[in-house]
């Protein structure tokens, strides 16, 4: 018998423009990832144009994913149509980290990632890269 996680981690959205920001505070599991990804199409289906959005992912927390969480995100975002996405660490316990993890992450799921300062800059950024 296959046992049954209850989420960890939460997340919060909002839209402005075609840019969705993924207000994330870790750490996060597998079904915390899977809530999320569910949320986020419902959003990528109902509220943007879907062949023209980009993604401020603003990191909290102690920003760690199980190795399983992180795997089952990477095959996800490989799939999906983001035009870019924006990292914006500065509020998590550790940034350097969470920069490292998640462009890691990013690139191997070949998705236009860039790291920002604050979520103004990342916005123009974001921005730049719609269509």
């Amino acid at each position: 018998m296959k046992a049954e996680f209850l989420p960890h981690g939460k997340c919060s959205f909002a839209v402005e423009d075609n840019i969705i920001s993924i207000d994330a505070t870790g750490p996060w599991n597998l079904e915390f990832f899977k809530k999320m990804h569910a949320d986020l199409t419902s959003i990528i289906i109902n509220d943007v144009d879907s062949q023209n959005f980009a993604v401020l992912l603003i990191l909290r927390g102690l920003p760690l994913a199980t190795k399983n969480a992180l795997d089952y995100h990477v095959k996800f975002v490989s799939t999906g149509q983001t035009k870019a996405l924006a990292i914006y660490s500065s509020l998590s316990e550790s940034p350097a980290i969470a920069e490292n993890i998640f462009q890691k992450a990013y690139y191997q799921a070949g998705l236009k990632s860039k790291s920002f300062d604050s979520p103004d800059a990342a916005k123009k950024w974001l921005t730049s890269q719609l269509t």
